[in-house]
């Protein structure tokens, strides 16, 4: 791996070239960022995935909820081209997994997919004039559009301080782009943070911004063929076969193996679109299980996908169930709060 990784060093700094030049032009003015009248907040990461920007997004939708809100993103993972609106009956290859289940969670708020987030900022203010935030999914690189705050998100196990930019590591550009963050947070930390663990790594990664830690905290699981659920707590009384198709299952894997009494995954892809296929393959491991008590769970981003219409049939007569997650601030949650607070406060539109 290590040699690997050497033999691809000079693609990955030619890489990294390429992003700090594109990035100079935007710094300098010759490529235009757009702006906005009403503030924007800008939740990313410079890695390929796996940070939990949806939680967080989440987590600052909760925050702004008296607000007039708006979230833009790409919608990875969709067939479909140009801006769309998401609308609860959508589908998730029409509109993306990840905004699809947002707006499961935050119906009363508004949701666009659009490759350029420029054109879905533009549908949003002219389609709801009196929206007061607009929160910019994944958007770190895109540099088209200037926002008031920028949010880095990066993980407490795969710093990007030790990562290196593609193809030689997971890195989008080089390391030193993290310099536009307003804000840091390590995320996916284990609840308790030793304190010398803790100054390393404010020591290494804090530049600028404040560093902010926080952490995933899972919450009953939901029935997908109805109302049932099983507390956490209950969890050891299964056998468990979890599902997943997001970019980093380690940590969904880690909390399930501690918290049932026998435990099976299957592993696909990010953003992974099921198909017969994989029905079979599910019950096939699920009737290797030899209790009756025993589960199938699912990440809440998989179930957006799995409660289309067309996967009723092969989910109708097995217990699937979700596992809702949040992402939680460990401490200084007021001096977060408060930052945002008063950014979105100061920035909002007055017409």
């Amino acid at each position: 791996m290590k040699i690997l990784r050497l033999l691809m060093m000079p693609f990955s700094w030619l890489y990294g070239c390429i992003t700090a030049v594109r990035n100079v032009l935007y710094d300098s003015g010759i490529l235009k960022s757009h702006s906005y009248p009403v503030p924007v907040i800008c939740i990313g990461n410079l890695n390929t995935g796996g940070t939990g920007k949806t939680p967080h997004t989440e987590m600052l939708l909760r925050l702004l909820h008296d607000k007039k809100a708006a979230v833009v993103s790409r919608g990875y993972g969709r067939k479909s081209k140009g801006v769309i609106e998401v609308a609860l009956n959508d589908s998730a290859l029409t509109v993306g997994d990840e905004p699809l289940q947002m707006k499961y969670r935050f119906p009363d708020k508004t949701f666009v997919v659009a490759e350029k987030r420029a054109e879905g900022i533009d549908y949003v203010l002219k389609k709801y004039p009196q929206t007061e935030v607009i929160l910019l999914d994944d958007a770190y690189q895109h540099r088209s559009v200037k926002p008031g705050l920028t949010i880095l998100l990066t993980q407490y196990d795969d710093l990007y301080i030790h990562d290196f930019v593609l193809p030689a590591g997971n890195l989008r550009e080089f390391r030193s782009g993290a310099r536009r963050a307003d804000i840091i947070i390590i995320t996916k930390c284990p609840g308790v943070i030793n304190p010398e663990e803790k100054k390393k790594i404010l020591t290494k990664i804090s530049l600028h911004a404040p560093v902010f830690f926080s952490a995933l905290q899972y919450q009953s699981a939901i029935s997908l063929n109805g109302n049932d659920k099983i507390e956490i707590s209950s969890l050891k009384n299964y056998e468990i076969l979890l599902i997943t198709g997001i970019a980093s299952a380690e940590k969904i894997k880690d909390f399930i193996r501690s918290e049932s009494k026998d435990f099976r995954s299957i592993e696909f892809n990010d953003h992974h679109v099921y198909c017969e296929k994989d029905f079979s393959l599910i019950r096939s491991k699920f009737s290797t299980f030899a209790s009756e008590n025993r589960v199938i769970l699912v990440t809440e981003k998989d179930a957006v996908k799995l409660n289309d219409n067309l996967f009723k049939e092969n989910i109708k007569d097995l217990p699937f169930y979700f596992l809702p997650v949040t992402a939680e601030l460990i401490e200084n949650k007021e001096k977060f709060n408060i930052r945002v607070k008063e950014y979105v406060g100061k920035n909002k539109s007055d017409s």
